[in-house]
């Protein structure tokens, strides 16, 4: 995978500073043509390589934070919580700083070829100049329709983990802090729980409207018994803690325990009947 990377930037960089000498070469005959083409083409091939280092560098940084780094290096620009200041700041730059810049100069870039297409052919080298200019022009605008629909993909993540804090926030009591912390922030996209097949999890409305609340006490069962035992955090159940029994199944959880996974899965964690009552999955 490295490698593979490796060799493609490698690919890219020749080929740009290939393009690069080639211009410079030819700079005194493009200086004729209707407007300056050519210093369209230096400037985007440099914010190409721009966008390109910035993004091996946040990678980089976000695996120093102890992800993996293959991971990292295909969702740095869709993860809108890294976790370092470096890999903040340069997603930070791709999105609001490169990224406009680059569409604005593309616009730029569109009018300008398309005017000495019209006015001033001539003052392109050769017909493989231009025909390379205008498929440089698609390959910028490709370039930025991707970003714009991964920036598109960013934004819906962090919006449903938005929502799951929310959701989550509404369960946080005193029982589920003291059993499993502060779970109302999350780090990040790779948080959220996959749909299970009995659909998305139940709401906290929906939780909160369930029966089979209960407090367990001592006298209920001995310790040594299995149904004494939480399923979830494998810890027995003691005297005064909150519990709560799915009505479809008859199977007994901690409420804390239950009440997350239920926000995630509508089903039985152990029987995967479901949680609505609807019988079994």
């Amino acid at each position: 995978m490295h490698q593979q990377i490796g060799s493609n930037d490698a690919v890219l960089l020749f080929s740009l500073l290939y393009s690069c000498l080639d211009l410079y070469y030819e700079w005194d005959l493009f200086t004729t043509c209707y407007w300056p083409v050519h210093r369209w083409l230096l400037v985007s091939y440099g914010c190409v390589i721009t966008f390109r280092v910035t993004h091996l560098l946040g990678a980089h940084s976000a695996a120093s934070t102890g992800q993996s780094s293959i991971s990292v290096a295909a969702d740095f620009l869709l993860d809108l919580r890294q976790k370092g200041v470096m890999p903040r700041m340069l997603a930070a730059f791709t999105w609001f700083a490169v990224l406009p810049f680059f569409v604005l100069l593309t616009l730029v870039g569109t009018y300008w070829l398309y005017e000495v297409i019209k006015n001033s052919p001539q003052c392109v080298p050769s017909t493989t100049h231009l025909w390379f200019s205008g498929f440089w022009l698609v390959l910028c605008y490709v370039w930025i329709f991707v970003h714009i629909a991964l920036g598109t993909v960013a934004w819906k993540l962090e919006r449903r983990v938005r929502r799951a804090e929310v959701d989550l926030q509404q369960i946080e009591d005193d029982d589920v802090v003291s059993r499993w912390g502060q779970v109302s922030r999350l780090p990040g996209y790779s948080s959220l729980a996959p749909t299970s097949q009995n659909g998305a999890g139940l709401t906290p409305t929906e939780i909160r409207a369930l029966p089979g609340e209960s407090v367990f006490g001592e006298e209920q069962c001995t310790p040594c018994e299995d149904e004494c035992e939480c399923p979830i955090c494998i810890n027995n159940f003691t005297a005064g803690e909150n519990l709560r029994t799915l009505m479809s199944c008859g199977h007994q959880f901690h409420r804390s325990c239950i009440d997350l996974w239920l926000l995630r899965r509508a089903d039985c964690p152990l029987c995967k009947r479901s949680a609505r009552g609807e019988g079994e999955a």
